[in-house]
């Protein structure tokens, strides 16, 4: 009997996969792209992001995931609620703005980007494909990251509207 060599594409629970290895495979994988959004006691805080799933229809659930130690994550924690915006085709700038961690904090964050409050607070962007309001119901610790389980309070959707995808590092148009 011969041993067979394990192909690079396989994975070998001794060896563990590298972070960029991980992250290269999960960059083939086309997602949407949303901007979440809460109001913490310094103001509005908006980040980018991908890891958005549909968890539950009766009620209904979504969940997100973010760094464990971002801003973000430490916003959401505090409020104990979320607003998902789901990025149109348009918005690639938008996404571009809410994924830079230099920017300004706060009100000042949104300084030039339009949006209105919602029911919980939190900015609701005009322009997004949905939004979707959220009460947090549970938090995941999950390796580097958190994942929030909200329960959707309120959504709003746009009449006719083509959503923003991210594919191997870029930001793509569908429709």
């Amino acid at each position: 009997m011969t041993s067979r060599q394990p192909s690079v594409a396989e994975a070998d629970p001794v060896r563990g996969v590298a972070a960029a290895e991980f992250r290269q495979a999960m960059g083939r994988f086309l997602t949407g792209v949303a901007v979440v959004t809460s109001c913490g006691p310094e103001g509005p805080h908006g980040t980018t992001v991908s890891s958005l799933a549909s968890v539950s229809l009766e009620p209904p659930m979504l969940l997100i995931c973010l760094g464990r130690l971002s801003s973000g994550a430490e916003v959401i924690r505090r409020a104990g609620t979320f607003t998902v915006n789901i990025l149109g085709r348009e918005q690639s700038e938008l996404a571009g703005w809410f994924a830079t961690t230099g920017r300004p904090r706060g009100a000042a964050g949104f300084a030039g980007v339009a949006h209105r409050t919602g029911g919980h607070g939190a900015p609701v962007l005009t322009g997004a494909v949905a939004h979707l309001e959220c009460r947090v119901v549970q938090d995941v610790h999950a390796g580097d990251h958190i994942i929030f389980i909200g329960e959707v309070g309120r959504i709003g959707c746009a009449e006719a509207a083509d959503p923003l995808a991210y594919h191997q590092g870029r930001f793509l148009t569908l429709g």
